[in-house]
């Protein structure tokens, strides 16, 4: 009889388009068992006048039925950043990151929430700290174990993102393990 389980980690590329990829890995050593990806086209969901707090009212609705499907033990998710060319995106972005935060916050405030800024993705998969959609797509290409777990070309880019966040926190956690037992 086996006592190890398997556990879940999610990958958050938050936005408008939110991109979600959730990653089953083996209790004994961390190998990556499956990947499954969504994209949540969160103005496909909403029907008032508050855009925002719908798309956020939404937002915490999936974070919700992520974690109660899923049960993980950490969340990477993208961290809010400024961008010179369009500097009120930051505040939305916050407002989601703050959404997806708190809803698994409050669900088990012992979830490792892991954020990740986009250039340090970026770089870390091997796309370069400015890396488009097509450069991220050529980087996650080239990691097998990803190839071996979901046919990429088949993603948005959204799911590649959040393939490439959970994926670094992925291999921070393999580095690190004691994060996912500590306070």
């Amino acid at each position: 009889m086996h006592i190890y389980s398997n556990f879940y980690i999610i990958g958050i590329d938050p936005g408008s388009n939110t991109g979600v990829a959730i990653f089953e890995l083996s209790s004994i050593d961390m190998s990556i068992l499956s990947i499954s990806t969504h994209t949540v086209i969160l103005n496909n969901m909403i029907n008032g006048t508050d855009v925002l707090l719908e798309r956020n009212i939404v937002l915490s609705k999936i974070c919700s039925y992520l974690y109660d499907t899923y049960i993980p033990k950490a969340v990477a998710v993208e961290a809010a950043f400024l961008n010179s060319r369009f500097p009120k995106a930051v505040m939305q972005l916050s407002q989601y990151t703050t959404t997806i935060d708190q809803t698994f916050y409050n669900k088990d405030n012992f979830i490792k929430i892991l954020r990740y800024p986009p250039k340090y993705v970026k770089k870390y998969i091997g796309g370069g700290g400015n890396a488009d959609k097509d450069g991220m797509l050529l980087a996650t290409r080239n990691i097998p174990e990803l190839l071996n777990n979901i046919d990429l070309n088949r993603l948005t880019e959204h799911e590649i993102d959040a393939i490439a966040i959970g994926y670094v926190s992925i291999t921070e956690l393999r580095r690190y393990p004691h994060i996912l037992m500590s306070f």
